[in-house]
């Protein structure tokens, strides 16, 4: 199997993996998983954009634990590697010695000075829109090549349908929560309210 078709597969699988579930964070897990493995990369880190804030929040990782002690870590567009791909919408390839570019941003809760190279890409949706950012990371210095940074993008942009997917069908069962909360309300007063009228008859 040449390069071509490697990736080929490699995208199919992810796509699939990613779809298989409309659950937003385990979507963001499957997501560093599967593309820590296509890459071949020690670690994956996914972020997720909060426009309210206007910030990328760290919704996933793999190869590299957070410390849950700490706050989660986050940085606004333009902000470190990952932010200024998602700023410039476009992807940011460092080959070695990553952490001592000046756009290096230091979370003292993840451990990025280990990694030598890295591979940021921004998380968009076809019009543009902004819902992300991730990147891969290697130990060792390395090229991410032109072929390896599109299959990285093709990841990307199926990542942003799926995000979108997952925050509707969050938002579709937040309604109906609200909704069946409101009828559980309603029949609470609506009984009470016969209550009231069943003491009244017998006065």
């Amino acid at each position: 199997m040449d390069t071509r078709e490697r990736h080929l597969r490699l995208l199919t699988d992810t796509i699939e993996a990613v779809n298989s579930t409309l659950d937003l964070q385990e979507v963001l897990g499957v997501v560093a998983t599967r593309v820590a493995d296509a890459l071949e990369a020690d670690a994956c880190f996914v972020y997720l954009y909060d426009d309210r804030a206007d910030e990328l929040v760290l919704r996933a990782t793999h190869g590299t634990p957070i410390d849950e002690m700490t706050r989660r870590p986050r940085m606004r567009p333009g902000e470190g590697i990952t932010g200024s791909a998602a700023a410039a919408r476009a992807p940011v390839m460092l080959p070695d010695h990553a952490h001592l570019d000046p756009r290096f941003k230091n979370f003292p809760n993840l451990p990025e000075d280990e990694y030598e190279s890295i591979l940021a890409v921004p998380i968009l949706t076809r019009d543009g829109t902004l819902e992300g950012a991730l990147n891969v990371r290697t130990r060792e210095p390395r090229v991410f090549d032109g072929a390896e940074v599109e299959l990285l993008l093709a990841i990307a942009s199926q990542v942003a349908q799926s995000i979108e997917h997952a925050k509707l069908y969050a938002e579709a069962q937040r309604r109906v929560h609200e909704l069946e909360a409101l009828a559980r309300i309603s029949e609470a007063v609506s009984e009470s309210v016969r209550s009231e009228e069943r003491r009244g008859g017998k006065e």
